[in-house]
């Protein structure tokens, strides 16, 4: 109990009231220097960490070309460096459109603030609804990526602590001391000090990749929260347009239906702008994930994986199909709730309305057909559909690497 209230108490010091929706990612992305509303000296020397980073990412592309003969080597090598180069990617595009990112943020909140004292009991319950979902996301989330990052350390200090060949091998020389990832570096990184200084960087390199994932990835999936949402709030408020018909004059109705407008305005500014900041990254995304995907079923498969090995693929497997699901899902239910916000207008009082006021119905009902879907680049969509071609795809890769390899 007292871990966790303790886990309780530093949710809330998370939590920050200029932005109710956002507040812990925000804190999140600043800590990790994506957020950058900091001092100039502050934000330039995280953008030369992202730049180390950077290096770093060549270095392993370096690497992969002097192992290349060696199949499983070159392999794990390349699942790492694939998903490096999106982590890179991720980082460098969220600080280039900072600008973009935070009027993103900024409407956002606005637009919560302002709902605070305008929206009915129903509608609050739905805000705070998706508000807790995405606290449980974005945790759990964070989570997973830390038990990631934790295996991906230990994994091959667990193969020499369980291999008793592999510590022979090590002993005689004719294997290298254990790395936790394959990349290049100026000095001889197999023997001390070069080794200890290795292995101090790729932790460094571990802890920067996986807070970047975690931070851009639920910070994402947060906005998708809040689209989803918001079009379950429009929904109710169109449902809700007759309720006092009665009591109130055609003027008031009207002014409902241009609020309804309004509403549905913003959330289509705000998904047109958060796609074209997350289109382009999950262009890179897609199109490395296959690969990724099948590389680590290969390693899995080998006969020359050891236990511990096994282990490590697993769990990396795990957490790059679940970074692909939790994309396709929630860009998936954003489609679907776009579909169903119409519902709303004939769901409505909609026949004690007058000639006018019917018209200006038919007008918003029209209005609210049109889909929100976001995309990863300009030749696929974010959906459930799109998750199961890509696993598709990567067992197809791995049946014609495995026959290429027969």
């Amino acid at each position: 109990m007292i871990i966790v209230q303790k886990i309780i108490s530093f949710a809330k010091r998370l939590e920050d009231p200029k932005y109710p929706l956002l507040g812990p990612n925000l804190k999140g992305l600043y800590v990790y220097g994506l957020w950058q509303s900091g001092s100039k000296l502050r934000n330039s020397c995280y953008n030369f960490i992202h730049f180390c980073a950077f290096l770093f990412v060549i270095s392993q592309l370096m690497e992969l070309w002097i192992i290349r003969h060696n199949y499983l080597e070159a392999l794990h090598n390349l699942s790492l460096t694939a998903l490096g180069m999106v982590c890179i990617f991720k980082a460098i595009s969220y600080v280039l459109w900072q600008s973009y990112w935070k009027e993103l943020v900024e409407d956002l909140s606005n637009e919560e603030l302002s709902q605070r004292d305008t929206l009915n009991h129903t509608c609050l319950k739905l805000k705070m609804n998706y508000t807790n979902y995405a606290r449980i996301v974005t945790y759990l989330y964070w989570n997973v990526v830390v038990s990631t990052n934790i295996t991906m350390v230990s994994a091959p200090f667990l193969k020499y602590a369980t291999t008793p060949e592999y510590r022979e091998q090590i002993s005689n020389g004719t294997e290298p001391l254990p790395q936790i990832f394959s990349s290049w570096f100026p000095f001889d990184k197999t023997t001390m000090p070069g080794y200890s200084v290795a292995i101090f960087i790729h932790i460094l390199i571990n802890i920067h990749g996986g807070g970047v994932i975690a931070l851009y990835d639920s910070n994402a999936v947060t906005v998708m929260t809040f689209i989803k949402g918001q079009l379950a709030i429009l929904r109710e408020k169109c449902k809700l347009l007759f309720d006092d018909y009665d009591k109130v004059d055609r003027e008031i109705i009207l002014n409902r239906i241009k609020e309804c407008h309004r509403h549905h305005n913003f959330i289509l500014k705000q998904s047109l702008l958060f796609n074209s900041l997350l289109s382009p990254v999950m262009f890179l995304y897609v199109l490395v994930c296959s690969g990724m995907i099948c590389c680590s079923v290969i390693q899995f498969t080998s006969e020359e994986a050891t236990p511990a090995q096994k282990v490590w693929v697993l769990q990396y497997t795990t957490a790059l199909v679940s970074q692909l699901f939790l994309y396709c899902w929630h860009s998936n239910e954003v489609a679907v709730e776009s579909q169903q916000v119409d519902g709303g207008v004939y769901e409505s009082g909609w026949w004690k309305g007058d000639v006018r006021v019917r018209k200006q119905l038919a007008m918003l009902g029209g209005k609210l057909k049109r889909d929100i879907a976001f995309s990863a680049g300009p030749f696929t969509t974010l959906c459930l559909p799109t998750f199961i071609e890509i696993i598709k795809g990567s067992y197809s890769f791995y049946t014609l690497l495995t026959q290429m390899q027969d």
